[in-house]
């Protein structure tokens, strides 16, 4: 995260603030002076008394400062990547599709040493992208505006993402930049997607698991006897398709 803003918690809320600006808020006023030079955990009081702490923010946390221009792919789902794909703390990993950015910034923020490499083909989502790397403070990225139908020129990848609307066509191109063992997965919303994606595959890849995650939020206010299932939920965003390389 930027050096210059600082992710503040009390009880009931939690919100970010530039370091160097007063910042108005609705539990008072924050003033720069007050906020030089404090580390995680300090103490923080507005100017009539309110309470937060200065943490270090999660991935959570930081998707929700997060500048959206396409649609993201939600935590369910990205949850389920970073398990699936088997990643490690070193891992050099594919990311095709990049968006706004999401995927790539989750997966490079679990550590320093795993390296993406995230294709766009356009530019304005590229942009955004690359603002979001910088509010995620992530500089294990390396964001390329190309197509990957014309080719990728990095090898022995360990996994991959594809977040595009056609991974049947993409698939054959990149089969031999990765590593035998190495996991892919395509990120669909319809179902026919999925399909073509399968009746597609080559030879030397099978099938792991195909999955949706749907996400029922619970209402919790144990005060007022209230602990039963939200009216509404994180339903279907995506079908999530794991492949495996088996051989060459």
């Amino acid at each position: 995260m930027k050096k210059d803003v600082l992710f503040l918690l009390n009880k009931d809320y939690t919100m970010f603030i530039n370091s160097k600006k007063e910042s108005n808020t609705q539990f008072g006023i924050f003033k720069p002076s007050k906020l030089k030079n404090k580390k995680f955990g300090s103490k923080i009081k507005t100017h009539n008394g309110n309470v937060f702490y200065n943490i270090e923010p999660g991935t959570p946390d930081l998707i929700k400062k997060i500048i959206r221009l396409p649609q993201i792919v939600t935590l369910k789902d990205v949850g389920s990547m970073v398990m699936y794909l088997g990643l490690k703390k070193d891992s050099k990993v594919f990311d095709a599709g990049t968006g706004s950015g999401v995927v790539a910034c989750s997966i490079a923020n679990l550590s320093t040493e795993i390296k993406v490499f995230s294709y766009e083909l356009r530019k304005e989502f590229m942009k955004v992208a690359k603002k979001n790397a910088e509010l995620f403070g992530v500089e294990n990225i390396k964001f390329s505006n190309l197509d990957v139908k014309n080719g990728v020129k990095e090898k022995n990848f360990d996994c991959g993402v594809l977040d595009l609307p056609d991974p049947w066509d993409v698939l054959p191109i990149i089969n031999k930049n990765f590593k035998v063992g190495a996991r892919i997965v395509t990120y669909s919303p319809s179902i026919i997607q999925i399909e073509k994606t399968l009746r597609a595959l080559p030879k030397n890849m099978k099938v792991e698991r195909l999955i949706e995650n749907n996400e029922i939020n619970w209402k919790v206010e144990v005060e007022r006897d209230i602990l039963r299932p939200e009216s509404n939920g994180i339903l279907h965003t995506a079908f999530l398709l794991f492949i495996r390389k088996v051989a060459d």
